[in-house]
């Protein structure tokens, strides 16, 4: 039977560690609380969602482990950058039999369940599905084919992810479609558009 896998990368919920361009507007203790906003989001748009969900924290907490939960199934992210942890993710879930795997973060308070189901039906036709961000980056990232490379080679936390990201699926022949361009709450202007929206 055919197994769709939801990957969510997530941070432990800490203050000072957490949002920290946000922070620098906003203070410590505020962007930890839009943090929990966000986490909570997060939770609500994948609950309805009927696939495999697995949360890779950054780590795992043994103080005060109740503060959030997402009552998912729990990994814990392999040391390295970005790309390195949503390889071996990507690696892992494909080995325990994932068909189609997709992976978000918890930046984006403007995802919907219809946008990640779409995704998934995307990638009957294409090779990989990719969600663009505001910023240059993607909020979301599907395949159904362990494809590494696409990981790889990418300075992460700049502009020229998705672009770059885009070049290197081209260059190994493989289909992509895009979704709809959404916006990552990363600082201050970010909020500020997430909250006028409402």
């Amino acid at each position: 039977m055919e197994k769709n896998t939801l990957i969510i990368f997530a941070k432990q919920p800490k203050l000072g560690k957490v949002k920290t361009r946000l922070a620098s507007s906003v203070g410590e203790e505020k962007a930890l609380g839009i943090y929990f906003e966000l986490l909570e989001i997060t939770k609500k748009i994948t609950s309805a969602i009927d696939v495999q969900k697995i949360v890779y924290w950054d780590e795992f907490r043994d103080d005060s482990p109740n503060e959030f939960e997402f009552e998912y199934q729990k990994k814990v992210q392999e040391t390295g950058d970005l790309g390195f942890k949503m390889e071996k993710a990507f690696q892992n879930e494909f080995k325990d039999g994932a068909r189609k795997i997709i992976i978000i973060g918890t930046d984006c308070p403007f995802l919907t369940k219809e946008i990640i189901e779409n995704a998934y039906s995307r990638l009957n036709d294409f090779d990989f599905v990719l969600g663009p961000a505001l910023d240059g980056g993607y909020y979301l990232l599907g395949m159904k084919e362990y494809f590494p490379f696409v990981f790889r080679s990418i300075p992460w936390s700049t502009e020229n992810v998705l672009s770059l990201t885009m070049n290197l699926i081209q260059k190994n022949n493989k289909t992509v479609t895009l979704l709809e361009e959404l916006c990552d709450i990363d600082d201050i202007n970010d909020f500020n558009l997430w909250k006028g929206s409402i």
